[in-house]
């Protein structure tokens, strides 16, 4: 039993747990921090496992500081890669807010679509510069960013979507700074995509307006 193979484990089974708990899987990874892991680990290993870690423990004195460390490495990476799909995700909301609804006229809805598409272009150009410089964006700059993309979007305050992203925000200031840029990177690329589902949407509204 290797440090590295205990915390591969144990974060699987995290991971399959927080995915398949109703809620908030951020929230529910947060609550399985490394800070937090002597309290749970047992209950995510097999009998078997558990039992011979707990031997290893005893006759090293170095073993669980090694399997900690492991674990936070994993964590570490798992918290970003589900930010980085919860921003990615808010991010293709913003554009359905705009594409699928009915209270907007074709007019409207392709003025906020360039109106945010602005907007997408200055934030990518903003993530690009700080994976350049690997100096990630503060969460307050991040923050900043959402909220111009949020409030060009509703063309105003919504706080329901305020506290939505505040609360991602909280957990990408618990990233360290490696996992704040594969956070980023990774949102590089859903950038890439959002881009080609407004052009889209744009090409269609006016496919729509030649035809009227």
């Amino acid at each position: 039993m290797e440090p590295r193979e205990v915390a591969e484990l144990v974060m699987d089974k995290v991971v399959n747990y927080c995915l398949h708990e109703p809620g908030d899987t951020l929230e529910c990874l947060a609550g399985h921090n490394p800070d937090e892991l002597d309290k749970f680990v047992y209950s995510f290993l097999p009998e078997k496992e558990a039992e011979e870690l707990k031997k290893v423990i005893a006759n090293s004195g170095t073993f669980w500081d090694e399997v900690k460390k492991e674990y936070e490495e994993l964590w570490n990476e798992e918290m970003g890669i589900q930010l980085d799909n919860a921003l990615s995700n808010e991010l293709h909301i913003l554009h359905e807010e705009i594409a699928i609804t009915d209270m907007l006229s074709d007019s409207t809805k392709v003025r906020l679509l360039k109106a945010y598409e602005k907007v997408l272009g200055e934030f990518s150009d903003a993530v690009w510069r700080a994976l350049q410089e690997r100096k990630p964006l503060s969460g307050k700059d991040l923050y900043y960013w959402f909220k111009k993309m949020g409030d060009t979007v509703y063309e105003g305050e919504n706080y329901y979507y305020y506290d939505e992203i505040d609360h991602y925000i909280g957990y990408y200031d618990m990233l360290s700074n490696n996992e704040k840029l594969k956070a980023l990177d990774g949102l590089l690329e859903s950038l890439d995509s959002v881009f080609h589902h407004i052009e889209s949407t744009l090409r269609d509204l006016g496919a729509l307006t030649n035809k009227s």
